[in-house]
């Protein structure tokens, strides 16, 4: 599944790798959401899976040029069967611009994901997409999704996340 997602992305992203990147401008962001889980569900018969939906908030650290963004971020929700979950890791997105002030993003993203009270972790990855409005030189408004397949095979483990998201970046001037 994994070869499947990197090796399109890597091949739409190589096209603009020459291209002239210009500055590279710092990102922070906020984001707030909505996060769908779906969870292993041992008392089931053969086993099974539910869904359970909750409110995310989330982190991400990033840097952007022209074409690429980059993030290391961090989302945290709570939900009744398994108290918290949280994910760190990172994403690579492509930005298409149709303009200077919005751009829509194609993208990968990875990590590990805890949904139980303890020091057990699994990883996920998945994709995600969305747009991006610039309200200002250095504060723009994102709204997206991210889908992605947890390698949870464990009582009350993750098996897949969903996101809808809105987010809230503040850019600034770096010396990359």
């Amino acid at each position: 599944m994994l070869k499947k997602i990197m090796l399109p992305a890597l091949l739409v992203m190589g096209m603009n790798a020459s291209a002239d990147e210009g500055s590279v401008k710092g990102l922070i962001g906020v984001e707030v959401g909505y996060m769908g889980t779906e969870y292993n569900v041992p008392e089931v018969d053969g086993g099974g899976t539910d869904n359970v939906d909750s409110a995310s908030f989330g982190l991400k650290l990033g840097a952007e040029s022209r074409h690429y963004r980059a993030f290391i971020d961090s989302r945290y929700w709570y939900a009744d069967e398994f108290k918290s979950a949280y994910t760190i890791g990172g994403a690579l997105q492509y930005l298409i611009r149709p303009s200077e002030v919005f751009n829509i993003f194609l993208g990968v993203n990875a990590g590990v994901i805890n949904t139980i009270e303890d020091t057990d972790t699994d990883a996920y990855y998945g994709v995600d997409a969305g747009i991006n409005l610039d309200v200002a030189e250095n504060f723009g408004i994102e709204v997206g999704g991210r889908a992605a397949a947890c390698d949870g095979n464990k009582d009350l483990r993750a098996t897949a996340i969903y996101q809808a998201y809105v987010s809230a970046i503040f850019k600034f001037d770096t010396d990359y």
